[in-house]
């Protein structure tokens, strides 16, 4: 009995040595694998940040597009904020915007990242980049458009933020056209319902990529520019008809639904600039991006009074002669005159800005005649 018992206590105190052994054989193994994976995650995450940085400097770059020295003052002055060293980044800029070309800024990151634990087995450290190319687009096309219209000729001899007429009365006419399209489809209720609340369907610009007659209505917009059922790529339906009461409420809606910190022009953009003539809009009136000014429901206040409508070639002979979307005109909409919307009296005006804008929609080869520009991450 104490012979057995000896041998027991014998085996317990073999079995622990055996177990000490293990246990300072594989700790450092299992020490430099924690290491490696903190260095590896440590890598990995530095890779993110200058991957956004990356992001961030192209698209800073590309909004002063196609001024190519204010396009690099502007990277650089983005990659200070994103704490990223002048010297671990390379901004290419490309502005050319003739035949057709869409001007682009390429930023370049480059630096070393520091290891903490894999110095142990000689590496000190690696060198982690990053690239991204932002371009300089026009608006294109996009749903949520406003069926009025203004002609080229109207936006060439207009002042910028000065009043032009978008939707004319029984006076201003034009061989049974009153300045509006078909996008949705006919009939004044559909008529009324797109000026409430913009488009369902896309409408697109003859400089949009596959805005062409004959075009896949149905499929997904970055695959058919036109979903529209009243246009064949850039060609649409006049509206024919003065449709006093649908334009009426429709207009209506749109002001009396609009928050009151966006409901007039200076509250909403800056004065055009004396150079570019572009205007800034007031982050929380634009409509596009998820700020205040945002309408996630029908019946929210937001900056309704903001809208985007169709630019056309000319009106044509009635509703068998289409017109064709050339561009897109970012308006400010002014409404009717006291009174002015009964009868056959029922002019809707609303003032032209040139502004770059966040917001999804189709890009357009760039057009330096447009009113809309935005960014794109290309790469």
């Amino acid at each position: 009995m104490l012979q057995s018992l000896k041998r027991r206590v014998r085996a317990i105190f073999d079995e622990r040595g055996q177990v000490v052994v293990v246990a300072a054989v594989t700790l450092p193994v299992l020490l430099g694998m924690a290491g490696m994976a903190i260095d590896v995650g440590s890598y990995a995450s530095n890779r993110r940040q200058i991957q956004n940085a990356a992001d961030s400097i192209a698209l800073a770059a590309a909004q002063e597009l196609p001024d190519e020295s204010a396009a690099v003052a502007a990277g650089q002055q983005w990659a200070t904020r994103n704490g990223i060293a002048l010297g671990d980044v390379t901004i290419t800029i490309d502005a050319a915007t003739t035949n057709g070309a869409t001007p682009s800024a390429r930023a370049a990151i480059s630096r070393q990242h520091a290891f903490a634990f894999m110095k142990v087995v000689g590496v000190d450290s690696k060198a982690v980049s990053a690239r991204a190319t932002a371009q300089k687009v026009s608006f294109g096309g996009s749903s949520g458009i406003v069926p009025w219209t203004i002609t080229q000729a109207t936006q060439d001899a207009a002042t910028l933020g000065g009043l032009v007429v978008m939707k004319y009365d029984a006076d201003g006419a034009n061989i049974g056209n009153f300045g509006a399209i078909r996008i949705d489809g006919p009939g004044a209720n559909t008529y009324n319902t797109s000026v409430k609340f913009g488009s369902t369907a896309y409408a697109c610009a003859a400089t949009a990529p596959n805005c062409t007659a004959g075009a896949c209505p149905g499929v997904y917009p970055q695959q058919c520019a036109e979903t529209a059922p009243e246009c064949d790529g850039p060609d649409c339906t006049p509206q024919t008809g003065n449709l006093i009461g649908p334009t009426a409420t429709g207009v209506d809606f749109r002001i009396n639904n609009t928050m009151a910190e966006c409901d007039t022009f200076s509250e909403v953009f800056t004065a055009p600039d004396s150079v570019t003539g572009e205007s800034n809009i007031n982050p929380d009136c634009n409509p596009w991006t998820d700020g205040p000014g945002k309408c996630t429901s029908d019946t929210d206040l937001c900056s309704r009074r903001v809208i985007i409508i169709p630019v056309v070639d000319t009106f044509g002979n009635g509703a068998s002669d289409p017109a064709t979307i050339q561009r897109f005109a970012l308006m400010f909409l002014e409404g009717y005159d006291n009174g002015k919307c009964q009868g056959n009296s029922c002019e809707i005006q609303g003032r032209f800005v040139r502004s770059d804008i966040n917001t999804r929609a189709l890009a357009g080869s760039y057009d330096e005649d447009a009113l809309i520009h935005f960014t794109r991450l290309s790469e």
